[in-house]
C-alpha cells in the first residue's frame, strides 16, 4: 500500500542568531513492490503526484532508486532475509523535483526498522547520504541516537564542523524524525512529524490545492529563511568542495 504522510517540519536555529519556522509538507511512503490503483499517483511516470527513481538514490538527476538503496545496504552488511526497503520522500508535483531530504528505510521480516539512509540535497546541486544503523542491526527505536559527522555543506549560515544526531520513531500510525546538528557556536534542530495513512486521489487533490507546487514551494521557503538570517547578520560560510564519497556513516 502506498502511504501518505501529511506532515509538518520544524527548524530551529541555536546560538547567538536565532531563527525558527514551521511549515506543512506532503510525503509519500512506499515500497517498490506496492501495488496501487491511485489515478493521480505514479512511480516513474508523470502524474499529479509522482516519484521518479532518477530523482533518488545516487547522483542527482541520475539516480537508480530502490536498486541503489539495496546496494548500499548490502555493501554495509545490511541484507536480512525478507528485508523490505521503503522510501519516504516528497513527490514531484507539477514537475517540480527538489526535496531537501528523503529517507530510505530498511525493515526486517518482523517490520522492525533496522537501517535508514538519510539522503540530503543542498540548493547548490550536491547530494550526500548518511547511513544510520546499530552495529548489531538491532531495531532502531525512538530512544536510540545515531551520530554522524557532518559531511555536506547545506546552509551558508552554518559551518562544516560538528555532527548530526539522528533519531527515528516509526510506528504503524505515525513517523517522527529528529535531526540535531551541534557545533561549538550553536546548531540546528530539525524535525519531521506526520500521521501515516493510505494515499488517495482525494488527498492528492487537497494537497495540490492547499500547497501547490510542492517541493518548489519548499525551495522558496528555504531561500526566504536564508534572507532572514542574512538580515539578522548571521555568519556566512562559503561553500566548500563537496565530499568525494556520496555515502557515509
Amino acid at each position: 500500500m502506498v502511504e501518505y504522510v501529511k506532515g509538518h517540519t520544524y527548524h530551529g536555529r541555536l546560538g547567538k542568531v536565532r531563527n525558527s519556522f514551521t511549515y506543512k509538507v506532503d510525503f509519500v511512503f512506499f515500497d517498490e513492490n506496492d501495488q496501487h490503483e491511485i489515478k493521480m499517483f505514479s512511480h516513474n511516470k508523470i502524474n499529479l503526484f509522482s516519484i521518479f527513481d532518477r530523482d533518488h538514490g545516487g547522483p542527482r538527476k541520475f539516480g537508480k532508486g530502490f536498486s541503489w538503496a539495496r546496494e548500499v545496504f548490502s555493501r554495509n552488511g545490511i541484507d536480512l532475509p525478507k528485508m523490505k526497503v521503503k522510501l519516504l520522500a516528497q513527490p514531484r508535483m507539477f514537475f517540480t523535483r527538489f526535496t531537501p531530504v528523503s529517507f530510505w528505510m530498511a525493515f526486517d521480516a518482523a517490520d522492525k526498522l533496522i537501517a535508514v539512509i538519510v539522503e540530503v540535497n543542498n540548493t547548490f546541486g550536491d547530494r550526500y547520504s548518511y547511513l544510520c544503523y546499530n552495529d548489531d542491526l538491532s531495531e532502531i527505536t525512538k530512544n536510540k541516537i545515531i551520530t554522524s559527522k557532518k559531511a555536506l555543506h547545506v546552509s551558508p549560515f552554518q559551518p562544516m564542523e560538528g555532527a548530526y544526531q539522528f533519531s527515528f520513531d516509526v510506528n504503524i500510525s505515525k513517523i517522527f524524525i529528529r535531526i540535531d546538528y551541534n557545533h561549538d557556536s550553536g546548531g540546528v534542530t530539525a524535525t519531521l512529524e506526520g500521521e501515516r495513512g493510505p494515499l488517495t486521489s482525494q488527498l492528492i487533490l487537497i494537497a495540490s490545492f492547499l500547497r501547490p507546487f510542492g517541493s518548489a514551494r519548499v525551495l522558496f521557503l528555504i531561500h526566504l529563511q536564508a534572507l532572514k538570517l542574512w538580515i539578522k547578520k548571521a555568519t556566512f560560510s562559503a561553500r566548500p568542495k563537496p565530499p568525494a564519497d556520496s555515502v557515509g556513516r
